[in-house]
């Protein structure tokens, strides 16, 4: 296998940073494809954490090379502070990290404009207000800086003048707050860029030249399929392409398909912000979850709503990405609870629908549940009890691809392989 993919199988949060860093071990390529620093993929060695935001998470392995694809939208300051960090943990140069140099650049000017609309619009999105949105916005109106640009001032200053009269307009007369003026941003921006400039590359022909010699390339999503700008919970999602078409449009697989697509869900459901929730429990239970879980925000420190295990959003994943194999993660949090549910199906308007697809008003869906007896594994044997293999045997039967992967914990060890995926 030379081609395989990680993608969140929910509304993201699912673990992919712990997957994608397990499976880079036997990968030379890790390739995130799109997203910004509004991800926060966790990882736990050994019991030191490491939480990463826009560097791919195949990071800690020296012999990997981590590659920032051109889907990706990129916040210079924050990616260098990252860095430092990175660096005192592990060694990290332009030998083994790389940028797009058609990556798009998120300006001060973007964050500013979605704090903005956050704070003062009528409808709440969720955003994490750290400019993603609106640097994807000028990207498709052909307004947007690339990386390559930052290293060039003239160009700087002509690509950065092109949406700035229109973002002063607002920003004066509608929003009512002071930005830094545009040579101020040149400066900075063009600073960073000097910083950044060992890194940059054109990722699309490296990609091209490491699978023409034969080696294993990783791709890592950030957020979640539910999350798509196209096939997930709209207007509730996030501005890129989430799912497995992201890939192609934010990275690519040059002469080659994607021989497998791993989709990370978690043995329950959690969702940040707003936006439908079928399964949501406002009960005990859910707090159990909610606390036990440590469900908070990485990047945001928001709490996260929880709920049972939704199938048929995981079937719709399954379909619009293509999933081959599932990996089940945060089993540990679901022990000892007496007994387990999953929502198999909904009801909707009288009828029975078993995947969720985006036709149905996720309000108007009660979730059908199944209800199974708790588990109590300490996962010290490695073999399930009968009661947890048959909650994840219910699972995999449902969605018609295999539970490849399980994982009970946060840290490397703490994981099991039910599929040889090499």
């Amino acid at each position: 296998m030379q081609t395989m993919a990680i993608i969140g199988a929910q509304w993201g949060d699912e673990g992919k940073g712990k997957v994608t860093d397990l499976l880079a071990e036997k990968c030379d390529l890790v390739v995130r494809y799109q997203g910004g620093h509004n991800a926060g993929h966790t990882i736990w060695v050994n019991g030191q954490k490491t939480v990463l935001h826009v560097i791919p998470s195949g990071v800690l392995h020296p012999h990997c090379l981590s590659v920032i694809g051109h889907g990706v939208v990129l916040e210079p300051e924050n990616f260098l502070n990252e860095l430092a960090k990175i660096k005192n943990i592990t060694n990290v140069s332009p030998d083994n990290l790389k940028i797009s140099s058609t990556a798009t650049v998120i300006t001060s000017y973007h964050k500013l404009l979605d704090a903005a609309r956050e704070s003062q619009g009528v409808e709440k999105i969720g955003t994490t207000g750290k400019g993603i949105g609106p640097a994807y916005e000028d990207k498709m109106s052909r307004r947007g800086i690339k990386v390559k640009d930052l290293l060039d001032k003239d160009t700087l200053i002509r690509r950065l003048g092109v949406g700035y009269s229109e973002k002063a307009i607002l920003f004066k007369h509608l929003y009512q707050i002071e930005v830094p003026s545009i040579e101020e941003e040149v400066e900075r921006l063009y600073r960073f860029g000097l910083s950044l400039k060992d890194y940059v590359t054109d990722t699309f022909s490296l990609i091209d030249q490491k699978l023409s010699e034969g080696k294993r390339v990783l791709y890592e999503g950030a957020q979640g399929i539910l999350l798509d700008i196209d096939y997930g919970t709209y207007p509730y999602v996030t501005s890129s392409s989430t799912g497995a078409a992201g890939i192609m449009t934010g990275a690519g697989i040059p002469g080659r398909k994607m021989e497998e697509i791993i989709g990370v869900a978690k043995a329950y459901t959690t969702r940040v912000g707003e936006g439908p929730f079928p399964t949501e429990l406002f009960d005990e239970v859910g707090a159990t979850l909610q606390q036990k879980g440590n469900e908070i925000g990485a990047t945001t420190g928001r709490k996260r709503r929880c709920g049972w295990i939704d199938l048929p959003l995981l079937k719709y994943s399954v379909k619009c990405s293509q999933l081959t194999s599932i990996c089940l993660t945060k089993l540990d949090i679901l022990t000892h609870l007496n007994e387990l549910k999953v929502c198999y199906a909904y009801e909707v308007n009288g009828k029975t629908v078993d995947c969720a697809y985006p036709g149905i008003n996720l309000y108007q869906a009660k979730p059908l549940y199944k209800t199974f007896k708790g588990f109590t594994d300490d996962f010290s044997s490695g073999k399930p009890s009968a009661e947890l293999e048959n909650y994840i045997s219910f699972i995999q039967e449902s969605l018609g691809i295999p539970v490849g992967i399980y994982a009970y914990g946060p840290d490397r060890n703490q994981v099991v392989f039910r599929k040889d995926y090499f």
